[in-house]
């Protein structure tokens, strides 16, 4: 899944901000390869994310990989599930 620009997003699996998981965000620049601070190893990594704008009250830009965030739907937009337990089909009555 690729984002563009000025797209709201809903931010997840945060390593270090955990707090944000679940706030919306909106993306300022496009995916790229990035040197950012690894906030738990406290080591520079370069690596493909997108530059995301946390709204949150606290909330700054961060570098986001793709695995880190999800598209927001619209009211009107159907959402194919594809994970979850498919339910059994219940017993025929005879």
């Amino acid at each position: 899944m690729t984002f563009k620009v000025g797209e709201l997003v809903i931010m997840q699996n945060a390593s270090y901000y955990t707090e944000w998981n679940g706030a919306l965000g909106v993306v300022v620049n496009p995916l790229a390869l990035r040197t950012s601070m690894d906030l738990v190893t406290m080591r520079y990594r370069t690596s493909a994310s997108y530059r995301v704008k946390v709204l949150a009250d606290d909330g700054v830009i961060v570098d986001a990989r793709p695995h880190q965030l999800r598209p927001l739907h619209g009211p009107d937009e159907s959402v194919n599930r594809t994970r979850g337990k498919k339910k059994a089909a219940p017993a025929p009555l005879t």
